[in-house]
């Protein structure tokens, strides 16, 4: 509530991050300005003073075209550039290649704009860039993270409160994670497969086979069907008759109705827990209200019920939940003063000592968490791909070493647009982007009928020009498909998005759909450039009208999205 000027980018704040724009509007009350970047007017552009429309997946050409903007009218913090940063010279001479009027082309954002944000960003003493992982989902999409993330260093913004990026504070919590995680249980060699890729992995169709293939799979927290990307993969990898699956779930999720066994598990108000946060600097404690029914388990005695049928004999699968809970956080932390187990036991909750945020600079002097310490625009461990995150570090890094990439980031295309890809695009020349849903939470929710009618059936935002060219009207039954699949829904005409690009929202359940698939089904399971990110919003489609009569709820979504 302290920045003076807040850039939402990518992240669709009112529908993933609510509790964060209380602060954001309280902000806004006190005179910050507040600027969304989107390739949609999602509901947050809509209460900003400014929205910004990129093309999806040229974000990294929006921002080097920044930093010359900031380079060439001296708009830097040279003061803090000199005492706290590394390679900021290799890095400037990268971005003077960038004018703004060669980054219009590539993101369609007029050059004016990008230097009146340039300029504003810059002006600002305390603002604060809050970036959503949409930004990371196309094909360049490493790079743009870490060129957003040197702007804040470019112009100093960590000397002022409320200044820098904001992203996930998990890190700010006194976790243990190597007690949490144990690197130390994986044997040195263990094939390890992404969730992204396992379409291919099930139906053996990996860059190299998998050999042996894989026989058995165990699915917990998890709804792959509808999350992961190659839906009709997954499913027939699923399908398998050699294949044994185990799915522990709440429900008969789409991922659960081809699971040989089916493990009851319990619900939150059934189970101990601790939890840290995405969004917010407190400890929740989640203690039971109610006995686990029946045959209902929490995970962490399912996992030590099939330790102990192993064999395996380590201490942390005899602990209770409340011996856990004090094995994994740092209680002598400084940001643990004043807290204790029996103080969350007895409160349920408890704020970090982190610090007054009207005060709070944790890099007005650098100390950042990289090898020298400081800001790296040319980062030192590049050459050993070693991007993962310290406190996964050990172990995996053993496990699956990175690629040397390259030291200093740059604007990477994206794989699939008209623009990158004029063949494909000649048959699919519409790009989607597909965000959660307003109504679930990832694919939770998505099951209830109540929430459904909140959400509206499957909907597919397209703009008047595009829904024109394919004699589309307002609520008109669509297919979108591309090569590696198809799913439908409803067409609502709208100009929060821009020619060329429409939006279909994730969560949805293929059982529940009125094809049998959903958006993942379109979805590619390519990497982006870096840390295995998925790549959802770099894929080209294209729109059809189907012989299906419009759902009953299309005119309530249509007139929801009016109303925000």
């Amino acid at each position: 509530a302290v920045s003076k000027y807040i850039i939402i980018w990518a992240c669709n704040t009112m529908s993933t991050n609510l509790h964060h724009w209380p602060f954001i509007a309280e902000a806004k009350e006190r005179g910050a300005k507040v600027v969304v970047i989107d390739p949609q007017r999602i509901r947050a552009a809509k209460k900003a003073d400014w929205h910004l429309q990129p093309r999806p997946g040229t974000d990294g050409a929006l921002i080097l075209a920044m930093m010359k903007v900031l380079i060439e009218e001296d708009l830097l913090d040279q003061d803090y550039i000199e005492k706290y940063s590394v390679g900021f010279d290799e890095m400037k001479a990268r971005a003077l290649d960038w004018t703004p009027e060669k980054a219009e082309k590539i993101t369609g954002v007029a050059a004016s704009d990008i230097r009146k944000l340039a300029r504003e960003y810059a002006s600002a003493k305390g603002a604060a860039i809050r970036l959503g992982v949409g930004i990371e989902r196309n094909a360049g999409g490493g790079d743009t993270v870490r060129m957003a993330c040197m702007l804040p260093a470019m112009t100093g913004q960590w000397r002022y409160a409320g200044g820098g990026i904001l992203q996930f504070p998990v890190w700010d919590h006194p976790v243990k994670w190597d007690s949490v995680c144990r690197p130390d249980f994986i044997p040195k060699g263990t094939r390890v497969v992404n969730q992204l890729k396992l379409g291919a992995a099930l139906t053996n169709e990996m860059e190299e086979k998998l050999d042996p293939p894989i026989m058995s799979l165990f699915v917990y927290n998890a709804n792959p069907v509808s999350q992961a990307p190659e839906q009709n993969k997954i499913v027939q990898g699923l399908k398998r008759e050699d294949l044994f699956t185990v799915v522990s779930e709440l429900f008969v999720t789409d991922t659960a109705s081809y699971a040989d066994i089916i493990l009851p598990a319990s619900m939150q108000a059934e189970m101990p827990d601790l939890m840290w946060s995405w969004g917010h600097h407190y400890l929740t404690i989640n203690l039971p209200a109610i006995e686990p029914r029946g045959e209902t388990l929490p995970n962490y005695v399912l996992f030590q019920k099939l330790a102990g049928l192993m064999g395996i004999q380590d201490r942390q699968f005899a602990m209770t939940a409340e011996e856990m809970i004090r094995e994994f956080i740092d209680w002598q932390s400084p940001v643990m003063k004043g807290i204790s187990y029996e103080l969350l036991r007895d409160k349920g909750y408890a704020h970090l000592a982190i610090g007054d945020p009207a005060t709070r600079t944790p890099h007005a002097e650098g100390k950042f968490p990289t090898p020298s310490g400081k800001f790296e625009f040319k980062a030192s461990a590049a050459a050993a791909g070693n991007f993962i995150a310290p406190p996964f570090r050990q172990g995996y890094a053993e496990m699956q070493p990175g690629e040397p990439v390259d030291p200093l980031p740059n604007f990477i295309p994206p794989r699939e647009t008209p623009a990158t890809n004029p063949q494909l695009a000649k048959r699919y020349p519409l790009n989607i982007i597909s965000p959660k849903s307003h109504g679930f939470l990832n694919s939770c929710y998505a099951n209830e009928p109540h929430k459904i009618r909140g959400q509206g059936e499957q909907f597919i935002l397209i703009n008047p020009k595009d829904a024109e060219a394919r004699n589309i009207t307002d609520g008109a039954p669509v297919r979108v498909f591309n090569e590696r699949g198809s799913f439908e829904g409803d067409a609502l005409i709208t100009d929060d998005v821009m020619p060329g690009v429409i939006v279909s929202t994730l969560g949805y359940w293929s059982s529940l759909s009125r094809s049998g698939n959903t958006v993942n089904c379109i979805s590619s399971d390519a990497y982006c450039n870096l840390g295995h990110s998925p790549t959802v919003s770099d894929n080209l489609v294209e729109v059809a009208l189907t012989n299906r009569g419009p759902s009953k709820s299309s005119g309530a979504v249509k007139a929801e999205l009016e109303r925000v």
